[in-house]
């Protein structure tokens, strides 16, 4: 699995946020090996840093928010993706709002941006979790699943209840070069129906056709899909930006049913309990032995 790693330079962007509304700068900063992945909140004096990982979440009603003493962090899976796709370990993530920007509704600005600072490897060994036994979470008619694997394999299906998208499914092995060209580009996506609705709860305030897939009676609003399956692609970006606050790489494959970022979450508790067993009963997985190497930059060509 390799080295834990960080990004070699501080990068920024700015947009706005799909919920709130509200424009947002974030910030990218290197962070020590071993130091994991937080957000901190740039524009409240006294901010704490809030680590992304599972009992940071507080909601996951249509995205993921962290919080920590009452200060959130709404929309973290996007930018979590684009991390667990390309391998970076160890970052702080800066923000001058509530919100990571939505940009182009894909995880491919965060890739571009993670690319422009370039990877720097540390000594550290990777450690992935290693799925041992099965496990399934359901909530009525939809379900996620997971079962050892040697590597990361994703089947998403979903009906979406809409006469020209009526379901799709995809099942693709997820590594760093499938991340990039098949799932980062897609973007989040909603129906026009549902609309007034997402408004009335405080939802979808910056939505717009440059950010979101937008789906109406007749079909996408927007010139054209990125791919013809591209909604439930995006239900894996979003899947696998949920699964990276297990803080680790993930080794099992993942069948899901309509789930979404309740059901992600549930199955992130699950697997840390079901490592915590694990441990206790067989003992903790066989160490990696770190090599000796030359703690060096990576350029972006080599990502």
């Amino acid at each position: 699995m390799g080295h834990q790693k960080t990004i070699r330079r501080p990068v920024s962007c700015r947009g706005i946020g799909l919920h709130t509304g509200k424009d947002v700068e974030l910030a990218l900063l290197p962070a020590p090996a071993g130091s994991g992945i937080t957000f901190e909140r740039a524009d409240l004096p006294g901010s704490p840093s809030i680590p992304a990982r599972p009992d940071s979440v507080v909601d996951v009603h249509y995205a993921t928010t962290l919080a920590r003493d009452g200060v959130q962090v709404k929309t973290i899976e996007h930018l979590m993706a684009a991390l667990s796709g390309l391998g970076v370990d160890n970052i702080r993530v800066c923000l001058t709002g509530p919100e990571v920007p939505i940009l182009d509704g894909s995880a491919a600005p965060f890739v571009a941006l993670l690319k422009t600072a370039g990877i720097r490897r540390y000594l550290l060994p990777k450690l992935p979790i290693q799925v041992r036994r099965p496990a399934t979470v359901r909530a009525g008619d939809r379900w996620i699943a997971i079962e050892p694997a040697p590597r990361l394999v994703v089947e998403y299906t979903m009906t979406f209840g809409h006469p020209k998208f009526p379901a799709q499914r995809v099942a693709l092995t997820v590594n760093r070069d499938t991340f990039v060209r098949e799932v980062a580009p897609c973007r989040t996506f909603g129906f026009l129906r549902d609309v007034q609705y997402l408004w009335s709860q405080g939802l979808a305030l910056g939505g717009s056709l440059e950010n979101a897939v937008v789906i109406g009676e007749e079909g996408v609003l927007n010139e054209a899909l990125r791919f013809e399956d591209e909604m439930i692609r995006h239900k894996v970006l979003d899947l696998i930006g949920d699964l990276y606050l297990l803080g680790r790489p993930l080794q099992g494959k993942v069948t899901a049913h309509g789930a979404g970022h309740a059901l992600h979450s549930q199955l992130v508790r699950e697997i840390l309990r079901q490592q915590r067993v694990a441990e206790a009963t067989e003992g903790p997985e066989p160490a990696w032995e770190p090599r000796l190497l030359t703690p060096e930059p990576v350029s972006p060509a080599a990502l």
